[in-house]
């Protein structure tokens, strides 16, 4: 009896996009808290404009004339209704609106700031690498599965205007340029999420300045 011979195919192989790992110089990098709480501290201070202003008793144009008399009417010595103990009166010890000059850090300071707070969301598991598809036109529900975790800070680069435009329609996602991102932007947000172009950007922009040290 004839035997038959079945040929067998083995499935091809279908190509898996590696992910590149995190530079430790610059996602391991360690920082005194005491830099970073200073470079947040000026971020912070710098956002407000400061312009906030009130009057005192003496720029209000009411009358000066005096309440009452001085004594005999068993009430407090007042003098005019525009002490700041009256409604309509003067504020005391409000904002003036003089804005101080902006306070300033350093371009080493801040790249090892940012290099600290990224380090410390890497240590914590609060950061991935993520590679997106790309697409044409804006495709809200394919990048939505991709980044669900709320408060998401997605750093990009060069990744086309279709995909920028899909995730600004997501309320847990903020993007940012990779050459744009500072520390206070990365501190606003629980979880971060890079892209390899953006990762490969922020070692560039962050390595010549950060010093010769890792964990």
């Amino acid at each position: 009896m004839a035997t038959r011979t079945v040929k067998t195919t083995t499935p091809k192989k279908v190509p898996v996009k590696r992910v590149p790992a995190l530079d430790p110089r610059v996602f391991a990098y360690e920082v005194k808290p005491f830099l970073l709480t200073q470079v947040l501290h000026v971020y912070r201070d710098n956002a407000h404009q400061n312009t906030s202003k009130v009057k005192t008793r003496g720029e209000l144009t009411r009358t000066t004339r005096k309440m009452y008399k001085q004594k005999g009417t068993g009430n407090a010595r007042h003098g005019s209704r525009m002490a700041p103990i009256f409604v309509g009166g003067g504020i005391a010890h409000g904002p003036t609106g003089v804005q101080p000059a902006n306070l300033k850090v350093n371009r080493k300071m801040k790249a090892a700031a940012l290099a600290g707070i990224l380090s410390l969301y890497a240590k914590d598991k609060l950061l991935e690498l993520i590679t997106l598809p790309k697409v044409i036109t804006p495709k809200v529900k394919t990048i939505k599965s991709l980044l669900p975790k709320e408060d998401t800070l997605l750093v990009h680069h060069q990744e086309g205007a279709a995909l920028i435009s899909s995730v600004k329609n997501l309320s847990n996602v903020t993007a940012v340029e990779a050459n744009r991102l500072n520390a206070y932007q990365v501190a606003q947000n629980k979880y971060l999420a890079l892209t390899p172009a953006a990762a490969t950007a922020i070692i560039a922009r962050l390595l010549p300045l950060l010093k010769a040290k890792t964990r």
